[in-house]
């Protein structure tokens, strides 16, 4: 399988391409680094752009192997991360994501998310206190 990300953030920042094959022989690197990222999620840790990728490119290929609808994995994909569990950044830079994934049996399907991590006014609310 390949998936093939091409990335669109806020009008100044230049879009960028993503590529990732998932093979059988690769399988335990991927899920040592699915794993790697859950687990900084799980310290209360921040990931960065590619983590945040890595992420999503392990959420649809999970997904794709248990069967899930291209508009089912479309759909769920925003809910995955909050602003507030990526870098500062992050948000603005992944504003729209364009997949194109090719099966191992040479079938290709594209798939685009405007906005897969809600962008709010994230970094003025970290420096609320609150009573």
């Amino acid at each position: 399988m390949k998936i093939e990300a091409l990335v669109q953030g806020d009008p100044d920042i230049k879009p960028f391409t993503r590529i990732f094959h998932y093979k059988k022989s690769d399988k335990i690197i991927f899920l040592e680094s699915t794993k790697l990222i859950k687990k900084r999620l799980s310290n209360n840790m921040r990931l960065n752009i590619n983590e945040t990728l890595g992420l999503f490119f392990a959420y649809i290929t999970t997904s794709l192997n248990e069967g899930k609808t291209i508009s089912e994995i479309q759909k769920h994909i925003p809910e995955l991360l909050s602003p507030h569990q990526v870098m500062i950044g992050v948000p603005e830079s992944l504003r729209k994501l364009n997949f194109t994934i090719t099966t191992n049996d040479a079938c290709s399907e594209k798939m685009s998310v405007t906005t897969p991590i809600g962008i709010n006014e994230y970094f003025f609310q970290e420096g609320k206190q609150t009573a």
